[in-house]
């Protein structure tokens, strides 16, 4: 005669399901807390190779590139001329056969170099922006790669009230900083301004106390801040920068000057829009956003700097070498 074996009971397969469901609860922000480390980690080391390459740059150039050109042109910006230092010498010789603009407007469509190129290395592993912009309709430029590293031009403590106006770094100058006809606030106190070679010897702040390259990986509040005006690849389409009558229109991804908290959400065009000269430093990484230094060192900012001291990090001859943040 086979005697019954006793089953589990309603109460205790709930009472394993509950404990089953809690142990998932706590292990998750774990796996996701790693799994942001190793794309955190990614992301830093993408930006050192992007500052080895300007270092190199710098070597044979004696100056680091400008970091956008033109007026008018939409010539090539600084991405493009750090590829051969990059190991990427082989694009660059493939673009380097291009005539005219890299406007995206204008090279695109009939460009094949261009058109759905990814180069490795220019996307954060934590970005929830697809590698090609499929949604953009500034210049048609829905086949161009979406980049989410931006030079820092400078930056802008104070606005001026009108524009073409002066408005104000963080040393009290008004001769570098301005505001232009589609309120771009741009400054040009920083390594890769448009227009201008700066070297190593103008970083009179520190190599290790001045950042280079951020992050601009996020959408914040209701504007995609990474919108990749002119494809990424272009630089300014009017005006003469530094002058006051002039206005870098369409370099906002190309280089940023510093003037919102890093990750600050915005919703109206105030000196902001995606294609103007202060478009938010940004990252899908918690709390803050990654820089690249002159000095080739990457180091995490966080979101609750003071803009005092982000300007300052971001201006290579305020007279103030910030080392701690």
């Amino acid at each position: 005669m086979f005697k019954r074996r006793p089953g589990f009971t309603l109460v205790e397969l709930l009472v394993v399901i509950a404990i089953i469901g809690i142990l998932i609860a706590l292990l998750l922000p774990a796996v996701q807390a790693a799994r942001e480390a190793a794309r955190r980690s990614q992301c830093t080391n993408q930006l050192k190779q992007i500052g080895l390459a300007l270092q190199n740059y710098h070597d044979t150039n004696r100056t680091f590139p400008a970091g956008a050109r033109g007026p008018s042109t939409h010539a090539p910006n600084w991405r493009y001329s750090v590829l051969p230092y990059a190991e990427q010498a082989s694009l660059y010789g493939q673009l380097n056969t291009i005539t005219g603009s890299f406007d995206s407007g204008d090279g695109f469509g009939t460009n094949s170099i261009l058109s759905k190129l990814v180069v490795p290395g220019w996307n954060c592993p934590s970005s929830t922006f697809p590698a090609i912009d499929t949604t953009s309709t500034f210049y048609n430029n829905n086949s161009a790669q979406v980049f989410d590293y931006v030079a820092i031009a400078g930056a802008v403590l104070s606005f001026a009230a009108t524009a073409h106006s002066a408005g104000t770094d963080v040393a009290g100058r008004t001769t570098l900083c301005y505001v232009g006809n589609y309120k771009s606030c741009w400054c040009y106190n920083g390594m890769l301004p448009p227009s201008a070679w700066v070297n190593m010897a103008q970083c009179t702040d520190g190599t290790s106390n001045t950042i280079m390259v951020g992050e601009q990986s996020g959408a914040v509040g209701t504007l995609r801040i990474s919108a990749n005006y002119r494809g990424g690849w272009a630089g300014f389409s009017s005006g003469s920068p530094p002058s006051a009558s002039g206005d870098p229109y369409g370099a906002g991804t190309t280089t940023v000057s510093a003037t919102l908290p890093i990750n600050q959400s915005i919703t109206t065009d105030a000196c902001d829009t995606p294609y103007d000269g202060n478009t938010v430093l940004n990252s899908r990484h918690p709390g803050g956003a990654l820089f690249a230094k002159v000095d080739g060192s990457v180091s995490f900012i966080s979101e609750t700097i003071n803009m005092t001291s982000l300007c300052q990090l971001a201006t290579k001859d305020d007279g103030v070498a910030i080392s701690s943040y």
